[in-house]
């Protein structure tokens, strides 16, 4: 059974996160990190989203989500405000500079996907993707584990 799986899982992630954060700084996106990759991209969509919907999307806690659009709305590029259907609730929007991001954070999405699809046919492709969902359907639904003879 193979065992380097996770470990290759593990390298591949720091070094798209290491790439992503030299191409967020050659862009020119001070204080931008790769973290705040998913607000943007969601909001980029959808132009508006809960704290809820963000952080689900994210797959961070609500408190991360609060830390991180915080520091994005430090910088002017989200605002916050109560929705007028549940004041419990915050709507996060797209402010006009935020906007600015969107062909910057196009491009480094295009050139991250290639880079890491580069050595793999269609087929190659296809068949890691269904198998890294396998994996990480094995960590969101797991099954009692196997113990070993």
């Amino acid at each position: 059974m193979q065992r380097n799986a996770v470990m290759l899982v593990s390298r591949i992630h720091e070094a798209a996160e290491k790439w992503i954060a030299a191409e967020l700084a050659a862009a020119g996106l001070k204080g931008v990190v790769p973290s705040h990759g998913d607000v943007l991209a969601l909001l980029f969509r959808r132009k508006e989203a809960t704290m809820h919907e963000l952080a689900a999307f994210a797959r961070r806690t609500k408190p991360t989500m609060t830390v991180l659009v915080g520091k994005l709305e430090r910088m002017g590029l989200v605002r916050r405000s109560q929705s007028p259907l549940d004041a419990r609730c915050q709507i996060v929007r797209l402010t006009a500079e935020g906007e600015k991001l969107r062909p910057a954070f196009e491009s480094i999405s295009r050139r991250l996907a290639g880079r890491a699809y580069a050595g793999l046919s269609p087929a190659d492709a296809r068949r890691l993707e269904a198998a890294l969902s396998k994996m990480l359907a094995g960590f969101e639904n797991p099954k009692p584990e196997r113990t070993q003879p």
